[in-house]
This record gives structure tokens, C-alpha cells and sequence, in this order.
């Protein structure tokens, strides 16, 4: 089997579950036989090896099932960093960038800022701010000791310095105080209509989902941030886009001044802000 026919094969395989099933294809085939999107367009004609064809036709199964192309590379992009990522860890989103940002930002005049960042996951968040700042002392919690190894990794990988916690959010931090608590926790409701299948069925749904139509853990990382923070201090969640009301009068509800929602790249808001 030759580039041209493994992707034509793969892109009419991928059509169904996929908006970019050729570019997810291209992916696929630079992964199995270890090339790049330029050999695989330039030389059409070249023949996989018995054990690139293997390699190929196995992942080509598993995303054609709905498996996400980042757990089958084992890797995802977020803030031009590779990340390393499996079933244990959700998937970092574009839109999570935003907090990083927002987070970056409000820091900018701040020196040797102490960072939070609760229910890590992969580590991108407190990794991508620990390597812009490198001056950060920075803190990551997860419930899940499986996340908080994918964590570690990352965190080795690209040479950042990060204390992690095995924690139920604020649980085991004692009586540390923060100058911003970061967040992105579950917030999605399990009868939510826009909630894919291929996310329940392949990536933590305790990382994905929330009790309460979605708010169960939003309200847990609001109600208590004040005890964790410094005076001045911020606390930034990321939330759906259908809560940012409910999650506004939240931060009012618990004490935070200057509320601000933003928007992501979507025009939705989904990041909300506040301070002590």
C-alpha cells in the first residue's frame, strides 16, 4: 500500500466521525510510519513496509471507533507546547488556553508569584505558566494519582519546577495561600446535549462531568478559593458557556470583587475572574 491509497483509504474510513478526516488521516500515517506531512504529500508513491501497513491499518481502527487521535499519538499541542496524554487525562482544549492568558496577565507586575492550579489533569495549565514564568512557585492538585503521574511527565518534559498534590480540590493544601487559583473543573451535565459520546466513552468522565446541572464542583472551587487566597488575590475558573451567569453571581455570592467574564475564541463566555 502505497501514501496515496492509505489516505484515500483512511480519509473515506474517517468521514463519518470526523470534520477532518483527510487532515486526521495525514496524522494517522505520519504517526505509523514516523515521517511528516511533507514526505507523506511529496512522495505519494512510496510503499508502507509490512510494519508501518500493521501499525497503520491498528490506529486507523481505533479512530475510526471514535478513539481520539491525541490519546492514539499520545500527545496533544497546547500553547505551541507537546504535551503527553492517555486515558487518564482529558484532553487539553484550545479554549483552556484562556486561562492561561488570563492568568499570565494578571500576574504580569507580580514577583515570584505563588500559583494554583486545582485539578491539574495533564499538567498544561501549571506547566504552560511555570515555563512563560519561570519565577512562579506553582502548586497542582488532582484527585487522581494516575493524572497527576501524566502530570509529572510533563512537567519533566519541559524542565518546569511544580510541587503536585494528590488533593480532592482544596483537601490536603493546608494553610497555603495563593496569589491566583487557576481552575478548569468538570462542568458539563450528563444529560447535556452537546456532550459527544466519543468524550464519555474514551476520556475521565470525573474530569468532564458535574453534578447539579453541571455546577456541583464549580461550587466547590468558589466557596472555598477565599480561604486559599492572598489579599488581592484571584481566583479563575473555566466554566460552559450556558453557566456564565449562574457562575457570576456565584463569585458575588462568596465575596470576590471585580467580576469579569471572557470570552474564547467562539465569541462564548467562558472563563469567569474575580479578586479578594
Amino acid at each position: 500500500m502505497t501514501f496515496q491509497e492509505a489516505l484515500d483509504l483512511a480519509t473515506a474510513k474517517l468521514a463519518s466521525i470526523s470534520e477532518s478526516a483527510k487532515l486526521d488521516a495525514q496524522l494517522l500515517i505520519c504517526h505509523a510510519c514516523n515521517t511528516d506531512q511533507t514526505k507523506l504529500i511529496t512522495y505519494p508513491e512510496k510503499e508502507l513496509s509490512n510494519k508501518e501497513l500493521t501499525s497503520f491499518q491498528s490506529i486507523l481502527t481505533r479512530r475510526s471507533q471514535g478513539e481520539p487521535l491525541a490519546y492514539i499519538k499520545e500527545k496533544k499541542e497546547f500553547r505551541s507546547l507537546d504535551f503527553f496524554v492517555n486515558e487518564h487525562v482529558l484532553i487539553p482544549r484550545p479554549e483552556t488556553e484562556l486561562l492561561v492568558e488570563i492568568a499570565l496577565e494578571l500576574i504580569s507586575d507580580k514577583q515570584a508569584p505563588h500559583i494554583l492550579d486545582l485539578g491539574t489533569g495533564s499538567g498544561a495549565i501549571a506547566v504552560a505558566i511555570a515555563k512563560q514564568r519561570n519565577d512562579c512557585i506553582v502548586v497542582a492538585t488532582d484527585i487522581s494519582q494516575q493524572a497527576l503521574e501524566v502530570a509529572k511527565m510533563n512537567a519533566n518534559k519541559h524542565k518546569v519546577s511544580t510541587n503536585f498534590i494528590h488533593s480532592d480540590w482544596y483537601e490536603n493544601l493546608a494553610n497555603q495561600k495563593f496569589d491566583v487559583i487557576v481552575c478548569n473543573p468538570p462542568y458539563v451535565d450528563k444529560e447535556d446535549p452537546h456532550l459527544h459520546q466519543h468524550v464519555t466513552q474514551y476520556e475521565p468522565n470525573e474530569a468532564v462531568i458535574s453534578k447539579k446541572n453541571g455546577l456541583q464542583d464549580l461550587v466547590r472551587v468558589i466557596s472555598s478559593a477565599q480561604e486559599y487566597l492572598s489579599l488581592h488575590g484571584y481566583l479563575i475558573v473555566e466554566h460552559g458557556f450556558q453557566q456564565a451567569r449562574q457562575v457570576k453571581k456565584l463569585f458575588k455570592q462568596y465575596g470576590f470583587n471585580q467580576v469579569v467574564l471572557y470570552k474564547d475564541l467562539a465569541g462564548h463566555d467562558r472563563v469567569t475572574s474575580g479578586n479578594t
